[in-house]
């Protein structure tokens, strides 16, 4: 089911990241009207895209799972997931974008307390309807659907006030800034596609490389990953709503400065990770294992270590993609995000496969060489 919902979350984070610029840049040229038309715009279309989810969601979750090639109880309980989150679809999408127009604001705290207040409800929630109650695969979905959708409302709730620069007014934004808004966020949406496109070709290969085994190490690796990653992409994210106002202001210097600090603080945290992931390959791989599966424990550290050094230069294609979004250059920021998610990454990974699980994880250092 988790390939649907990621679309359904790409979908809402492209207008986001598309109005955050056009707002950002409306705001450096001290045209707050036109920031407020395109915010208020940006949350009525995601809306309305989430009214179509929830009808897809609903209505065809079962023919879609079982086009992905799900069977019998498998492909049930897929459809139930996609079905009961799709109905807080219309409110809950909302949380992937709120976060882009708080930071815009300057509520960063404000932003940080209600992500950690829906992961927490999440969790809570799946301890009580899972594993006190004992309730199925439906109580997964509605526990975050349900996290997501009360964390959209409590972060709307101070724009409904009026307490920020931005707030809500009336009419709809015309055919053309709907469509700069959907450009501006194609980038956005291609990085999470591409990105999950890998997943599914290198997940295919370590199956015939290295088995199950392989499998389940990449997912470890993945997992560590995942969490190193929105250190440097959360970084970005935060500078997006600066270096959109500077360039709308067209303070030029102002940008390449906000880069060159951006770039610097980047490079240390990737050498600073990569140390950690070496030095505590063990450690941090047992997280997810414990003292279980010995051999996919060992294949996840060697792993590990070799993975770690992709830290020292994939922030070069992270940084460089978020900076040209932000400056309104959507088509480079959209080439540079599929060629370092999804074609560099595959071209190395394929010949490289033929050394085994090694090749595999030495594939992705040289491809993070080659993106940057």
């Amino acid at each position: 089911a988790w390939p649907v919902m990621t679309v359904f979350m790409a979908v809402s984070d492209m207008v986001a990241a598309g109005s955050s610029v056009r707002i950002s840049m409306h705001l450096g040229n001290g045209d707050t009207d036109s920031a407020r038309r395109v915010f208020t715009g940006s949350v009525k279309l995601i809306v309305a895209i989430s009214v179509g989810f929830l009808l897809v969601g609903v209505l065809l979750g079962g023919p879609i799972v079982s086009a992905m090639g799900a069977e019998g109880e498998v492909a049930d309980m897929a459809a139930q997931y996609i079905a009961v989150f799709s109905l807080f679809a219309p409110v809950g999408l909302l949380f992937f974008a709120t976060d882009n127009y708080l930071r815009i604001c300057g509520a960063v705290n404000l932003s940080m307390w209600v992500n950690m207040g829906v992961a927490a409800l999440n969790v809570v929630l799946l301890a009580v309807l899972i594993g006190w109650l004992g309730c199925g695969t439906w109580a997964s979905a509605f526990a975050t659907g349900f996290s997501v959708a009360l964390g959209s409302v409590a972060a709307l709730v101070p724009f409904l006030r009026r307490r920020f620069v931005l707030r809500f007014v009336g009419g709809w934004m015309d055919l053309g800034t709907t469509r700069r808004v959907l450009y501006n966020g194609t980038s956005t949406f291609f990085n999470s596609v591409s990105g999950s496109l890998f997943g599914i070709i290198a997940n295919a290969v370590l199956l015939s490389v290295a088995g199950n085994d392989g499998v389940a190490a990449y997912g470890i690796i993945m997992y560590v990953n995942s969490v190193v990653f929105s250190l440097f992409t959360g970084m970005d994210a935060a500078m997006q709503p600066a270096i959109s106002y500077n360039h709308g202001s067209g303070d030029g210097r102002r940008v390449r400065s906000l880069f060159v600090v951006m770039s610097v603080a980047s490079m240390v945290m990737g050498v600073a990770v990569a140390a950690m992931c070496v030095l505590a390959d063990g450690p941090l791989t047992r997280l997810f294992l414990g003292d279980n599966s010995p051999e996919v424990a060992a294949l996840a550290e060697s792993g590990l270590t070799v993975f770690a050094l992709t830290y020292l230069l994939s922030w070069v294609a992270v940084n460089i993609n978020q900076t040209l979004a932000a400056t309104d250059l959507p088509a480079h920021a959209l080439s540079i995000g599929v060629m370092s998610q999804l074609v560099v990454p595959t071209a190395f990974l394929v010949p490289m496969s033929a050394l085994g699980a090694d090749g595999v994880w030495w594939s992705m250092v040289a491809a993070s060489v080659g993106s940057a």
